[in-house]
């Protein structure tokens, strides 16, 4: 089990951005960030890739509860996460361009044969 945390690196600055900074109770080794990393491409596209991670892993626990003199419920974190997602764009949709092919009236176009 593995943590670092130094702001110099990226790893450190999508410590930060999860507020992962605590070494005594870390929720991401740092082979998770650094795959974080990887697979989000930046500090801000792995800090998606780990909201999401949290998001789930706190849906899954989500709970909601009342007993006499006490109510428990941890759906504002996950609220909480969702907003921070949106924020960071998470849920946007991906898009792919391409170029057409040309069309008789486009410079270079040739006719078929």
């Amino acid at each position: 089990m593995a943590f670092t945390y130094d702001l110099a690196t990226d790893r450190g600055q999508l410590r930060l951005r999860l507020a992962d900074t605590n070494s005594e109770a870390y929720a991401f080794e740092d082979a998770e960030i650094d795959y974080f990393l990887t697979k989000g491409g930046s500090v801000d596209g792995g800090a998606r890739e780990g909201i999401n991670v949290l998001r789930m892993d706190r849906a899954r626990r989500a709970r909601k509860f009342t007993v006499p003199g006490m109510s428990y419920d941890d759906s504002a974190a996950l609220a909480a996460l969702d907003r921070l997602a949106a924020d960071l764009g998470a849920n946007m949709p991906s898009i792919g361009i391409t170029f057409p092919a040309l069309q008789p009236f486009d410079s270079g176009f040739v006719t078929p044969s």
